[in-house]
């Protein structure tokens, strides 16, 4: 119950900020006192549903929206897929988490395995790459160019030419990607 009163408590604040509303304006508007608007925007009482539903109507947003983990706060992506592993490869890439919302941001983990290399044919235009070399050493060509990194390099790059990721060592590469897309829609479903 605790959980729910700070969410309770953190969604009503926010609803009443962002839309420029003091304590009081919210109270006189909503018919709730202005000190059970404060309680419950400090997590002091657990509000009633009679109070929560004048609260919401005022605010303009759904009850449910006062009582649920706000999404720009935070979540958890668990169990990622494992979206390349071509027969007989120990090489591997992972998204890990896709932000889901513009700028459209995916957090990627690759291992690839001694003498191979993971091929991409290119993102949308716009997109950008940010990698960083855990362990191992990795050759990354883009475009015509050709990048050596060592372990604990890092690389921007663009995202939108076609671009190979080589392992040219002797033991596994291990590296976190971060893959930055331009525009307004998600590219996963343009």
């Amino acid at each position: 119950m605790e959980e729910v009163t700070r969410i309770l408590a953190a969604n009503v604040r926010a609803a009443r900020q962002a839309l420029g509303w003091r304590l009081e304006d919210l109270a006189t508007r909503s018919g709730v006192s202005r000190n059970m608007v404060q309680q419950i925007e400090t997590a002091r009482t657990n509000a009633s549903v009679a109070t929560l539903a004048r609260l919401a109507a005022t605010l303009g947003v759904p009850i449910g929206v006062l009582v649920e983990p706000p999404k720009e706060l935070g979540y958890v992506a668990r169990a990622a897929e494992v979206l390349e592993r071509p027969a007989g490869r120990a090489s591997r890439s992972r998204l890990l988490v896709n932000d889901g919302q513009a700028p459209f941001v995916e957090v990627w983990d690759f291992v690839i395995a001694a003498g191979d290399e993971i091929r991409s044919p290119g993102h949308p235009a716009g997109t950008r790459e940010l990698l960083h070399l855990y362990e191992g050493e990795l050759q990354v060509g883009v475009g015509g160019a050709e990048f050596e990194l060592r372990e604990g390099d890092a690389l921007r790059m663009r995202g939108d030419r076609p671009h190979v990721y080589r392992n040219p060592g002797t033991i596994v590469a291990r590296l976190g990607m971060t893959v930055v897309y331009s525009g307004e829609r998600d590219p996963r479903y343009a």
